[in-house]
């Protein structure tokens, strides 16, 4: 999509994800540091749907459902996840934070593709 803003979501993902694979190493729940920065990530996706709306007109050959569908499911993926490490006090909420972290970066990706 938009090449900038793709390096800094996979970035922010990838961060997430390696922190937390950390945290879970170590044992501990996720914290308001960790939160706060799955919060970012989602805050992040969200601004993405906002401007792949809006500039979706001058996109070519771009399938919507599939494209839209990404955008959607990596919201999603990324909030539940918020909500169930913020609801799980063992380390396996990092672990689950960690994991889609890595699905979320996998998913930017492959909407970057797509937009291209």
């Amino acid at each position: 999509m938009f090449t900038v803003f793709t390096i800094v979501l996979c970035a922010v993902a990838a961060v997430l994800a390696v922190w937390s694979i950390v945290e879970a190493i170590r044992n501990k729940p996720a914290g308001p540091l960790l939160l706060g920065a799955t919060a970012l990530l989602l805050v992040l996706l969200i601004v993405q749907l906002i401007l792949s709306i809006a500039t979706f007109g001058s996109a070519h050959d771009v399938d919507p459902l599939l494209y839209f569908g990404y955008v959607v499911t990596a919201i999603l993926v990324i909030a539940l996840a918020g909500f169930w490490a913020f609801a799980e006090l063992s380390r396996w909420g990092p672990g689950v934070l960690a994991a889609a972290g890595l699905t979320v970066l996998v998913m930017i990706e492959r909407m970057d593709q797509i937009w291209q």
